[in-house]
């Protein structure tokens, strides 16, 4: 018997997320905005510069017609998390702004954690971050860009009723109006999926599966198991995706064995299924 998915696992979220009838009215409580439609909506989506950079994996990005929200679960504590936010927001920036565009195209970014833990350690429920000038008091550098914070373990903390129902349903799991209801609809949906694992999951979170249901029963072989299984097929994982971006820039065969490990053969195919 494996472990209950629930929505405070990441990709439990993403898969949540992609409902646009969740995640318009999510976002719309937790930042106290108003979306008039979702135009652009992606589960996990990559950024990469090119094959030889650090690439990022978002849980959710969504765009409305002027804004873009990235959306992210964090369930450890780590604490180079800000410094995480600085890269994403570099990369996002990146990918929006083409040869010729002028900086004035760059929308305005919301990077959004929802995390399990006080990052801060404040026992504060939300914590917001814009650029203000350090000399004079209240002064903005209006570069468009907020980073927030979530933490669900202070949601008696937070006044506004909507948000303190999400930050609580993160918390206890307990849906209690009818957004938090629907979202767990959806996870409950979703888990009865036969396929959706299969469909849905990534190797990578399939290992941690794995070897989260190892460490609760006991069991340190299938820990060292999902981590070495982790280890090598999380390395092909990676492999595969710089093939995928090196075909994508015009290298030669020669020159993506060379930078992938991969076989001939191997690139030759996610060639064709490029072309398909």
């Amino acid at each position: 018997m494996e472990r209950e998915i629930t929505i405070t696992d990441n990709f439990m979220f993403a898969t949540v997320m992609q409902n646009e009838g969740i995640c318009r009215p999510f976002l719309e409580r937790m930042l106290g905005i108003s979306i008039e439609k979702i135009v652009y909506h992606e589960r996990e989506k990559d950024l990469r510069i090119d094959p030889y950079s650090k690439g990022i994996r978002l849980d959710v990005h969504v765009k409305d017609s002027s804004r873009v929200f990235c959306l992210e679960m964090q369930c450890d504590d780590r604490k180079y998390t800000p410094l995480r936010t600085r890269y994403y927001q570099g990369m996002q920036d990146i990918s929006f702004l083409d040869k010729g565009n002028v900086y004035l195209d760059l929308p305005e970014t919301y990077i959004l954690f929802v995390c399990l833990f006080d990052l801060f350690g404040k026992g504060l429920p939300v914590y917001t971050f814009e650029n203000m000038c350090a000399e004079y008091e209240g002064l903005p550098l209006n570069d468009k860009c907020r980073k927030v914070f979530y933490n669900v373990n202070a949601w008696e903390r937070e006044n506004n009723p909507e948000r303190r129902s999400l930050l609580k349903y993160f918390s206890d799991k307990k849906a209690e109006d009818d957004l938090t209801r629907c979202m767990q609809e959806q996870v409950v949906h979703t888990r009865n999926l036969r396929e959706w694992r299969k469909e849905h999951m990534t190797i990578e979170q399939e290992i941690r599966l794995q070897a989260r249901y190892a460490y609760d029963n006991g069991k340190a072989e299938g820990i060292s198991l999902g981590i070495s299984q982790g280890l090598s097929q999380g390395a092909r994982v990676k492999a595969v995706e710089t093939a995928k971006s090196a075909i994508a820039m015009g290298l030669s065969l020669e020159q993506i064995v060379k930078l992938t490990g991969l076989s001939e053969e191997e690139i030759d195919k996610l060639n064709d299924n490029g072309k398909q």
